[in-house]
């Protein structure tokens, strides 16, 4: 059902995809992680909201200690078609 719509929003943070006038707005909370209504995710999107500011700003982190983004495309959940 909802799985499409809640990998939106969990994987916001990672704005190259998305056009120039759209980027720079970083969205955290539990109720856009996948376990809603637990502190467990509402930091987790906090740390990967922290990861796309630090980015957007031109940031990185160091290469012994990645973040969410440095390791997205490892990690990230799995993309479903959209038909």
């Amino acid at each position: 059902g909802h799985y499409r719509y809640q990998r939106r929003l969990f994987t916001h943070f990672m704005q190259d995809r998305l056009p120039a006038d759209r980027r720079g707005i970083f969205l955290a909370g539990d109720d856009i992680s996948w376990t809603a209504g637990w502190a467990e995710g509402a930091v987790q999107t906090a740390l990967n909201a922290v990861w796309g500011v630090m980015r957007h700003f031109g940031g990185a982190t160091d290469p012994s200690n990645p973040g969410p983004g440095d390791r997205f495309d490892e990690l990230a959940p799995v993309e479903l078609p959209e038909d």
